[in-house]
């Protein structure tokens, strides 16, 4: 793991990563399209909370829950949870039952062979499950059918028998699932308050915070709305996709900058080797893809992983709240804000991505 380095954040630094962003995305020609960061903005952007994040991971990766398995009642009580936290935020439903998008899938994780659990008795089971979606509309009348999506996922391993010689009396052992992938649920819905409070300049775009399900069976919750948003004619609409994936731990040492290479790498359809911390999702041919942004990218559309699954507890019953870095993966989650800002204010989406040949029917 990456040792933590001494930052101090000076009010103006938090202007200048903007700036820097502004001044480094677009490029010659488009710059002077984006307007600078007003003092509403960035307090909005200085509202996200690591103390709320804490809280809501907290309770999501809790034994009341056992890991939210698509299906299971934790998963019920996790979306009711989700749900009613989109309600109080502001939120429009955009869902096809309110705020829900219902969908069936298959449980065909954890297994015996990549989770050592040759004894999970849900193995091949249907399972039903849902998306949570609520929206911001755009406010401008020439870009408000343009989309971006911002999205996490709610679901995780669900539990196992307990071995029989576990020390511990309770006849299972659940995934917490806190960092993968709760922090990204709590990332979310940080990024939604921030622009929803924001009265002045407010998102030119429509945007569409998601919690997908059943990301962890094969991105089930993912393919849903790509088909859904296919069958209401908006899939062309969308201009990125951001999913927010596991940024719990090995941030510490993360740079607020980066907001601006991302756009910069949005805008001019640069080669993107990626960083430490995120990549573009490149198309595959699917059926199954790594990330919810798979079935995006499959699609031809710009989309950036933000997340990292090189780290300690991934896909374990150790990835629990404690160990989630809270301060750092609230530090992202303003440099999401920046990026998704100028993203968003530009007069001129970011290029497409394209459909290469492999992936072209």
């Amino acid at each position: 793991m990456q040792t933590s380095r001494a930052r101090r954040r000076l009010p103006s630094l938090v202007h200048n990563v903007l700036s820097l962003a502004l001044s480094l995305a677009i490029g010659p020609g488009h710059a002077e399209m984006l307007a600078s960061p007003s003092p509403e903005v960035l307090a909005a952007r200085n509202s996200i909370d690591a103390g709320r994040m804490s809280d809501l991971v907290h309770e999501l990766s809790s034994r009341r829950y056992l890991g939210r398995l698509p299906g299971s009642d934790g998963d019920k009580r996790a979306r009711a949870y989700l749900e009613n936290l989109f309600r109080q935020i502001g939120l429009a439903p955009a869902g096809t039952n309110g705020f829900l998008q219902e969908f069936n899938t298959q449980i065909t994780q954890p297994d015996g062979e990549s989770h050592g659990n040759p004894r999970n008795p849900l193995l091949g089971r249907s399972a039903r499950t849902a998306n949570i979606i609520g929206t911001l509309p755009g406010t401008d009348p020439k870009l408000k059918h343009e989309i971006i999506i911002i999205s996490g996922h709610h679901d995780h391993l669900g539990w196992r028998p307990r071995d029989e010689d576990a020390d511990d009396d309770s006849p299972v052992e659940y995934y917490p699932g806190a960092n993968d992938d709760l922090s990204g649920i709590a990332s979310v819905l940080e990024l939604a308050r921030a622009f929803k409070r924001l009265k002045g300049p407010q998102n030119r775009r429509t945007l569409l915070f998601v919690a997908y399900g059943a990301e962890e069976q094969t991105e089930m919750g993912s393919i849903a709305h790509v088909k859904k948003l296919r069958d209401e004619g908006s899939l062309s609409k969308v201009i990125l996709m951001l999913s927010i994936d596991m940024i719990g731990r090995g941030y510490k040492q993360f740079d607020e900058t980066l907001a601006a290479t991302w756009a910069r790498q949005a805008y001019r359809g640069e080669p993107d080797d990626g960083d430490m911390y995120s990549h573009k999702y490149e198309c595959e041919p699917g059926p199954t893809f790594d990330y919810d942004a798979g079935p995006f990218a499959h699609h031809g559309i710009n989309n950036r992983v933000i997340g990292r699954a090189d780290v300690d507890h991934y896909h374990k019953p150790s990835d629990t709240a404690k160990t989630v870095e809270f301060e750092a993966a609230a530090r992202v989650t303003k440099a999401i804000f920046d990026f998704i800002w100028h993203i968003d204010q530009a007069d001129i989406p970011p290029k497409p991505a394209g459909i290469p040949a492999k992936c072209r029917k």
